[in-house]
C-alpha cells in the first residue's frame, strides 16, 4: 500500500498529518460542545467595600442540549479561588454547603440566587466595584470551559 502525499504551495504532507489535523478538530469541537449549549442570562456580582475580600456571583445557566450537563468549577484572575456554593437554613441558622457539581438538566435550567441559594462564592476577590465586569470561567465535568463577563451590581440588590 502506497503512501498519499499531498502538495499544498510547494510545501508535502502526508494524508495521515491531514488524517490527524482534521481528527484532533473534530475531537476539539466535540469536547466543546457542552459548554457550547449552556446560555447564561443576568449574571453579575454584588459590590463589596474594599476591605471585604468574599462576595457572590449570580446567574441563570441554561442547558439548550439533550443532555444534562454538569458545572465543576469556577475561575477568574480577579479572585483567588472560586466555589460553587448553596446556602440552606437548617434549625434557624443559615450555613453554605460547597457543591461538588450541579446537574443543568436536559432543555432545563438552573438559578443561581437568593430563592434557590445556590451562588458562586468568590474568595480574595479585587476590582469588586460596581459598573466593573469581571471574566469568570465556568468549567464543566466533560472538561469544557465558558468565559464570560460578570456585571458587578450594588450588593443590596443580592438581598
Amino acid at each position: 500500500m502506497g503512501l498519499a502525499i499531498m502538495t499544498i504551495r510547494g510545501n508535502s504532507i502526508s494524508m495521515r498529518t491531514v488524517t490527524l489535523f482534521l481528527s484532533t478538530l473534530l475531537l476539539t469541537a466535540c469536547l466543546q460542545q457542552p459548554a457550547q449549549q449552556i446560555r447564561v442570562e443576568d449574571a453579575w456580582i454584588a459590590e463589596i467595600p474594599p476591605m471585604i475580600r468574599v462576595t457572590a456571583a449570580l446567574m441563570r445557566l441554561h442547558n439548550d442540549g439533550d443532555k444534562p450537563v454538569y458545572l465543576v468549577g469556577a475561575s477568574s484572575p480577579n479572585t483567588s479561588s472560586i466555589e460553587i456554593h448553596r446556602s440552606i437554613v437548617v434549625n434557624d441558622l443559615a450555613k453554605m454547603i460547597q457543591q461538588k457539581e450541579l446537574e443543568i438538566p436536559a432543555q432545563g435550567s438552573l438559578e443561581f440566587s437568593n430563592d434557590s441559594g445556590y451562588h458562586l462564592m468568590l474568595y480574595e476577590s479585587k476590582d469588586i466595584k460596581a459598573g466593573n465586569k469581571i471574566p469568570i470561567s465556568l468549567e464543566f465535568k466533560d472538561g469544557s470551559v465558558l468565559t464570560l463577563e460578570f456585571e458587578v451590581k450594588d450588593r443590596r440588590q443580592f438581598m
